[in-house]
């Protein structure tokens, strides 16, 4: 029986020439990446500029989705403590 060696696909960060960003490091499946750089590539953007879209977009939608769940509760509470 063969012995197999798994082997992370390891892609740094783009570079930027853009001011004051930060790189991080950070891991997603390769199928998603592969499926992001096609993106990228279709819609004539650069990998970085694709990665902070992807950033932003995920960060707006957890925000959204936090301030809702912080409504709900606030309401249920309130609706709980009125007679």
């Amino acid at each position: 029986m063969g012995k197999t060696k798994n082997s992370p696909l390891v892609t740094p960060m783009p570079e930027t020439d853009a001011p004051k960003m930060i790189a991080i490091k950070f891991a997603v499946p390769e199928p998603l990446l592969e499926d992001m750089r096609e993106l990228a590539k279709a819609e004539g953007w650069s990998e970085a500029a694709l990665h902070r879209i992807f950033w932003e977009k995920g960060f707006a939608a957890h925000a959204e989705g936090s301030n809702k769940r912080l409504v709900n509760r606030n309401l249920r509470a309130k609706n709980n403590s009125e007679p």
